[in-house]
């Protein structure tokens, strides 16, 4: 599949974009990605702030540009659609203790 890179906090003064743009890009190299994996899509968010943009210089709210970078990158489901329905449940529980 090919990856779609979200780079978060880079509202924050200390932000170093083009720094984590190149170390990302490095990572897929040294795990051999392929050529088609290695021109995967950027998002620029603000999680807290509620934003995820696909261009910095770009207004900065909402999180349209995710959701279309998804839409457009991750390839629907094969389903079929006469068939039996099925469900897959799966539940994450946190312990203080024990922890996730």
């Amino acid at each position: 599949m090919k990856p779609i890179v979200v780079i978060n906090k880079v509202d924050r003064p200390s932000s170093r974009v083009d720094e984590v743009e190149s170390e990302i890009f490095d990572l897929f190299c040294n795990l051999d990605a392929t050529d088609d994996q290695l021109e995967y899509p950027t998002i620029y968010a603000a999680a807290k702030e509620g934003w995820a943009i696909s261009d910095l210089d770009n207004k900065r709210e909402g999180v349209d540009d995710l959701l279309e970078c998804v839409k457009n990158v991750i390839p629907p489901p094969d389903v079929n659609i006469d068939g039996d329905v099925t469900m897959l449940i799966t539940q994450t529980e946190s312990n203080p203790y024990f922890g996730r």
